[in-house]
């Protein structure tokens, strides 16, 4: 089911965010409604990393300069993947950070330079469907 949520959302919100370089808040409601409706049983535990996880995104863009679409996003897919060991999501950033670098590497190599803005959405969904495989 989760992986199912993630490709079928992945698809919608990388197509928008590569088209658009914005990611809209109206995509990111309904997919955090089917997240949530997914943890109903545990909707504490849930509400917990997802706070968690936005204070995290807030640094990132703080340091990294990474849009608030971007934060959202990492403030409902962690939730969605992690369990309940915080080594596994420590392994999601980690698998989030490798493809965020090539996705990264693939645009200085097909324009020559980076660009101001680099839609991440893809690689936030790579990431998280590469994670999932592997468990």
């Amino acid at each position: 089911m989760v992986l199912t949520l993630l490709i079928v959302f992945g698809v919608i919100i990388s197509r928008i965010d590569i088209r658009t370089h914005r990611i809209s808040n109206r995509v990111l409601c309904y997919f955090f409604l089917f997240t949530t409706a997914i943890h109903y049983r545990d909707l504490a535990r849930f509400a917990r990393l997802s706070i968690i996880t936005f204070l995290f995104g807030l640094l990132l863009s703080i340091l990294v300069h990474i849009g608030m679409g971007d934060v959202k996003l990492i403030a409902i897919l962690i939730p969605l993947i992690g369990k309940d060991h915080s080594l596994n999501v420590a392994l999601l950033l980690i698998c989030i950070s490798v493809t965020s670098i090539m996705a990264a590497a693939i645009t200085v190599l097909k324009k020559g330079t980076i660009s101001v803005s680099i839609p991440w959405a893809p690689s936030l969904f790579a990431a998280s469907i590469l994670y999932l495989a592997t468990q």
